[in-house]
């Protein structure tokens, strides 16, 4: 074999390797987002009942939706057994996670009630206006039965956060709940004064409107993570798997 005939094999075999490499490197991104694409915890579907509410002179259907805030899933199993039967099973992360499902299904143009049950402790917002409430009917959140409009930024444990997507076909919406924090010392959680979590978390109530049909994003603005330098990549890689996630609007309500 000549010299210029081993060059031109060796071209071809590196060509077919970096096609190859290129092949596989497509398929993983694509089997990824098939994964992600078929949401492991499933849907959480709102609650329609038969009642309506009047606002600012329109009349709104009701529906309801209920959720949690965990560190783990130890502390879900521990905090709320019949939120584990009802979704069949914990979160497949064992990390900080809103339960039983992250996709959420609204009815459109309807009053939204929703609940949280919070277990998490927290630490600093990066951005203190997360803290505030906004979007919300009367602009407040009801906190163990306390009605309330903004959380210091050192007193909030994750956000509820929904946004529409910025397009021109569907309504504009903006949410932002604080959820208020577990104090935490020495032994672990300081249990708090709310019966409705046990005396181990804060029970998290208010409303809103959606609007039109559409898909909306909803997200926590908190920095989640363990603190630790070495874990930083992993805290935004948790607010970015555990937490983002769509609530879809059908037409009817």
């Amino acid at each position: 074999m000549t010299e210029s005939t081993m060059t031109s094999s060796k071209r071809f075999l590196s060509a077919f390797i970096g096609t190859l490499l290129g092949i596989l490197v497509i398929a993983t991104v694509g089997m990824t987002l098939h994964l992600q694409k078929s949401e492991p915890n499933g849907k959480l579907v709102a609650t329609q009942t038969s009642e309506t509410i009047e606002v600012d002179g329109k009349s709104y259907p009701k529906a309801t939706i209920e959720l949690g805030v965990y560190a783990d899933n130890a502390q879900e199993k521990d905090a709320d057994p019949k939120v584990r039967v009802a979704s069949g099973k914990l979160n497949k992360h064992d990390w900080v996670h809103y339960g039983p499902a992250s996709h959420l299904v609204l009815p459109a143009n309807s009053y939204i009630t929703v609940t949280i049950r919070s277990y998490d402790g927290g630490e600093e917002l990066n951005n203190p206006y997360f803290g505030k409430v906004v979007g919300t009917v009367g602009g407040v959140v009801n906190v163990d039965g306390k009605d309330i409009t903004e959380l210091p930024f050192d007193k909030v444990q994750h956000t509820w956060t929904l946004h529409g997507l910025p397009t021109s076909t569907q309504d504009s919406l903006f949410v932002n709940v604080p959820i208020l924090k577990v104090e935490e010392d020495d032994d672990g959680f300081v249990p708090t004064e709310d019966p409705g979590t046990n005396m181990k978390g804060h029970t998290i109530t208010f409303s809103f409107l959606t609007k039109g049909p559409g898909e909306y994003v909803w997200n926590c603005q908190f920095p989640c993570g363990d603190g630790t330098y070495k874990k930083l990549d992993r805290k935004s890689t948790r607010l970015n798997s555990s937490h983002v996630s769509e609530s879809r609007m059908p037409s009817s309500a």
